[in-house]
Formats: C-alpha cells, structure tokens, sequence
C-alpha cells in the first residue's frame, strides 16, 4: 500500500565568489540535517553536543545526493527553511547571499522504508535525561516507562510532549505495527500516558 510523502529535490544557489567548500556551505546542510559538535577542551575531555537541524524532528529518507522524501504535513518547515534560512542550528543575523531552489512531486513511500525513516528518527531525537545527559527519545521513554519507582511527573510530561508529535503522525500511526521498535515505542509511550 505506502504512505504519502513529497519527494523533494533541491539545489543551494551559492554566489560565484564563495567556494562550495567553505563553511557556508556546509553551515546549510548542517542547518537543514543537523550535526554533532564535539568540543575538546585543555585537559583532555571531550564533550559532544547534538545540534538540531530543520528535519531532525522529521522522519526522512534521503534516496540520493541533494534530495529527500518527508511526509506531506512537514514540508512547510522546509520550505520556510528555504525561504529565510531560519533554522535551529545557527542563528543568523541575516540569511546571506545563497537561494534554494526546489523540485517537488507527490511521492507513494513502501511503508518498510517510512518505517525505517522513523526509527532513525527515534535514534537521533535527543532529549536531556534525568541526569541531564542528552539521549536518544526512544530510550529515555523505554527506561522512564520500565521504571518501578516513582515517576518524576514533570520529566513524563517533557517526554509525552516530544513523543506525542511522533506518535500521532500519520505515517507513525500507518506503519508502526510493522516494526518492533515502533511497537515498543509506542506500547512506552501509551504506559506512560496512562500514568501521567
């Protein structure tokens, strides 16, 4: 059968005296994917933190270089991405010289691979933990949800609040019988909607 999805393509207009490998460049893709910055310090640490990008609370499969298929109910953050380059990785004065121009076509996607596209998406949707550490959504929602203490109700109420979106998506809600992760996610999710 499939889920609906937009296939889009799309291509950075960089001017002519900027080089493609500078860090403009790579400044955009990191906006639109998000990226992890790792900081090392003087006495040896080193500390690693997760920058968002426009799609990383977007389920996506990337079937080649410069394109994307995302469900259809996500497509305007893109677009407003495209239009003003405000995103959640960098925070420009201005949106520079570059443009964006785009393809766009309704896509059918095998519900195997929108499976998959939100599993990833589980993966690398950080939220702090308890102790404040970033970690992935879905494993701070399977270890609150195999609790046998006591939950901490504001801390299930910021986990509820990044799931929800998630687990109410139409793609999540036509495929997640399909994966075991998704179930799991899912059955987690639910306990602890019951007990918050």
């Amino acid at each position: 059968m499939g889920v609906k999805g937009y296939f889009i393509q799309y291509k950075f207009i960089i001017p002519e005296n900027m080089k493609h490998s500078s860090y403009t460049y790579q400044k955009l893709f990191r906006a639109l994917y998000g990226y992890t910055q790792s900081v090392f310090k003087s006495n040896g640490k080193i500390y690693h933190y997760r920058r968002p990008g426009v799609l990383s609370s977007t389920p996506y499969l990337r079937p080649g270089k410069n394109c994307v298929i995302i469900p259809s109910g996500n497509f305007q953050n893109l677009l407003e991405f495209f239009k003003t380059g405000r995103n959640p990785a960098h925070t420009w004065k201005g949106k520079g010289d570059w443009k964006a121009v785009y393809y766009m076509n309704e896509k059918t996607v095998d519900e195997k691979n929108a499976a998959t596209a939100i599993e990833s998406l589980l993966e690398r949707h950080y939220v702090p933990s308890e102790s404040g550490k970033m970690e992935s959504l879905s494993s701070m929602l399977n270890m609150t949800a195999s609790k046998t203490s006591e939950f901490d109700k504001a801390y299930v109420s910021m986990l509820l609040s990044e799931a929800t979106p998630v687990a109410t998506s139409d793609w999540f809600k036509s495929v997640y019988s399909q994966s075991e992760k998704l179930k799991a996610f899912y059955s987690n999710y639910k306990k602890l909607k019951n007990q918050a």
